[in-house]
């Protein structure tokens, strides 16, 4: 009688890391450009541009982490490896090899 093995995964350990529903590291790169433009230079229009700057940035970053949670990591992977695996693919490909 064999046994059988069961290894329980914590929900946290396999769910992207996410940072008001946007990847982590572009929250925070948006919050450092919207901080220099309202702490640095302490003008009105410098802080209200950063503030537009953060709420409109994180919209959007919401939205592309509501379709793909690693959108940014994946963008930078395919442009790494862009050459080397190029998607071409058509209806008319040759199945025949294989």
């Amino acid at each position: 009688m064999e046994q059988q093995w069961e290894v329980t995964v914590h929900r946290s350990l396999t769910r992207p890391m996410l940072v008001l529903g946007c990847e982590r590291e572009l929250v925070m790169m948006l919050g450092m450009l919207a901080g220099i433009f309202i702490v640095s230079l302490f003008q009105l229009w410098a802080a209200i541009l950063g503030v537009t700057l953060w709420v409109v940035g994180v919209f959007f970053l919401q939205r592309m982490g509501a379709k793909d949670p690693q959108l940014s990591k994946t963008f930078f992977r395919s442009l790494k490896f862009g050459q080397l695996l190029r998607a071409q693919s058509t209806p008319f490909a040759d199945t025949s090899k294989g």
